[in-house]
This record gives C-alpha cells, sequence and structure tokens, in this order.
C-alpha cells in the first residue's frame, strides 16, 4: 500500500502516519494517535492518542480517543460507513465493524458487528439495535476548518498560577483555582466558542491532573479543589445521539467534586456528577452519577440502571 496523505486532511501535532498509510480527503487526526499499515478514507475523525494498525476505515467514521483498532502483522480491521467507535475501545484484527454500528467506550470487540447494532463491554455484546432517523452522513466539516484556520496559535497556555509538566496539547479554555498541578503529556480541549458555550475545563485550588490525562471539554468540565485525577485519565463532556444517522454532538457536562479521587487510567463520560470525596478505581468506566464519599469500581459504573444510553465518548 501506497503512502499518502491528502492536502485536504488535517494531522495534528505528534501524529504519526508510519509507511502503508493513506488518509483522505476532509480527514481529521487529533494529536499522539498513530497509524500504520492502514487506509482511512475521507471525512474520517480520529480522536486523541489512538492506535490504529491495518485498519480500512470507510467514509464518515468516528473513532474516539484512546481507541486500540487492530494489531501490527495481523489480519486487517474494517469499519464500515458511519460507525462510532467509543473512547478506550479495543478491536480485535479480523473483526469487521459494518456500517452504521455503534461500540461504546470500554468496549472490547472480539467478533463481528452488524450493521446499526449497539455492543459495549468486555468482551463486546450486542446491547440493541439502533432506531435511526436517516438524515444523512456524519461530518464534522465545520468545526474541522474552525481548528484549522485557528492553527498553532489558537493553543493555550495554562494559568500563570498553575504548574504544568509539559509536553501536552492544551486548546481549551482553563481557569480555576491557585496550585492546580497538570502532569507532563496532558490534553486539554473545549472553548465556549465551540459547540456549547459551557464548553472549557476549570479546575479548583491544589487539584491534580495525572500524566497523559486526557480532558475533553467540550461540554464543559468542572473539577472541584483537590481532586486528584490519577495518570491517563480520560474525561469527556460531550456524546452524540444515536437516534440520529449523522450522529449529531450532544453535551454531557462532567461536575468532579471536592477532593474527588479518580485512579489511574479510568473513563468518565457525562453527563455526569460525582460528589464530594467520591472515589472511582482504576480502570473503571464511569457514565452515571457517583454519590459524595461513593465508592465505584468496574467495567461500566451508573446509578441510572440499564435502560441509560451507552456510553459513546
Amino acid at each position: 500500500m501506497k503512502h499518502s496523505l491528502a492536502p485536504s486532511a488535517l494531522l495534528e501535532g505528534d501524529t504519526v502516519t508510519a509507511s502503508g498509510t493513506t488518509v483522505g480527503s476532509g480527514s481529521w487526526i487529533r494529536f499522539g494517535t498513530s497509524v500504520s499499515g492502514s487506509s482511512l478514507a475521507g471525512g474520517v475523525f480520529v480522536g486523541f492518542r489512538c492506535r490504529l494498525d491495518g485498519v480500512r476505515v470507510a467514509s464518515g467514521c468516528q473513532i474516539a480517543s484512546l481507541a486500540r483498532v487492530g494489531r501490527p502483522g495481523a489480519a486487517p480491521v474494517t469499519i464500515g460507513a458511519g460507525a462510532w467507535i467509543g473512547a478506550r475501545a479495543v478491536v480485535e484484527p479480523g473483526v469487521a465493524i459494518a456500517p452504521g454500528a455503534v461500540v461504546a467506550a470500554g468496549a472490547h470487540v472480539l467478533a463481528d458487528v452488524d450493521s446499526d447494532v449497539i455492543v459495549v463491554g468486555r468482551p463486546a455484546r450486542v446491547l440493541r439495535r439502533r432506531e435511526v432517523a436517516e438524515d444523512g452522513a456524519p461530518e464534522f466539516t465545520a468545526t474541522l476548518e474552525r481548528v484549522r484556520a485557528r492553527g498553532g496559535a489558537g493553543l493555550m497556555s495554562a494559568p500563570a498560577h498553575w504548574t504544568a509538566d509539559g509536553d501536552g496539547f492544551l486548546d481549551a479554555a482553563l481557569s480555576g483555582g491557585a496550585g492546580v498541578h497538570l502532569g507532563a503529556g496532558v490534553i486539554a480541549m473545549g472553548r465556549p466558542d465551540g459547540p456549547s458555550p459551557h464548553g472549557g475545563v476549570r479546575i479548583g485550588a491544589r487539584a491534580r491532573i495525572g500524566a497523559g490525562s486526557i480532558l475533553e471539554g467540550s461540554g464543559g468540565i468542572d473539577i472541584g479543589p483537590d481532586a486528584d485525577l490519577g495518570d491517563g485519565v480520560l474525561v469527556v463532556s460531550s456524546g452524540h445521539d444515536l437516534g440520529r444517522r449523522s450522529l449529531p454532538w450532544q453535551g454531557g457536562p462532567v461536575r468532579i467534586g471536592a477532593g474527588v479521587a479518580i485512579g489511574a487510567g479510568a473513563t468518565i463520560v457525562g453527563p455526569c456528577r460525582l460528589g464530594d470525596g467520591a472515589i472511582v478505581a482504576p480502570g473503571s468506566v464511569v457514565i452515571g452519577d457517583v454519590p459524595a464519599g461513593g465508592f465505584t469500581a468496574g467495567v461500566i459504573s451508573t446509578e441510572d440502571g440499564p435502560g441509560r444510553t451507552p456510553p459513546l465518548a
């Protein structure tokens, strides 16, 4: 396979496209992602710090942050048009994801997924079929052009009264109290001039954000004072409307209370509120509220019961 990157594709800094990779027009690959031996059609979105190895991705697909799809030298993965792969999902070699399928955040996919089916869990299982209004294919052209127009000039700095270890990507409206610390390689995004006026990341005094964490604040993230987010935590404040073919953006604000402790590698998907002093175990995927002083662990944790929309992130 030849190596080809369309001029209209946007590949952000620290993105690696290895030999044998093609990226089509209007595709967008976010900071820190690695793509090798893969073919991405036009209009494909890939989030932060994903890894794609030997993947054939059709147009209109969206792959959320920290997804791992395929493996070097193994059987290829195919992803059909308009499919969604959620944050921290893992798709094993040889799997075929059919058009319109949805893989929820944190799912581990070992077998083929039929079109318009939603799968969740580790290992992934069918939750239900999508009931879809046909309103057109997913697309993000307006957002892409806004980001492209900003260029590097749009990147932000941490507030002067914070400390940061650097090597990250700060594309967010950041505000908050004194003594906040950002570990090495933290990614933050979200602004009030984006899809929600509540966009941005607001962090209380003395809070710590661990190395390699990702704060996707397009729908608004508020973190209370003295909160501690471990290394590699992912917080996502948005989702998508599964009932429409276009998978339009939906806000999902996240509120993390004072003194909350979130273990390394956990994923928090809004809308949700974590009460003061709550504890989230490492590696958890949290999609609902956690009461003050509460403890939660496991692949999926929600106080809202089985009827809740699965975590797309």
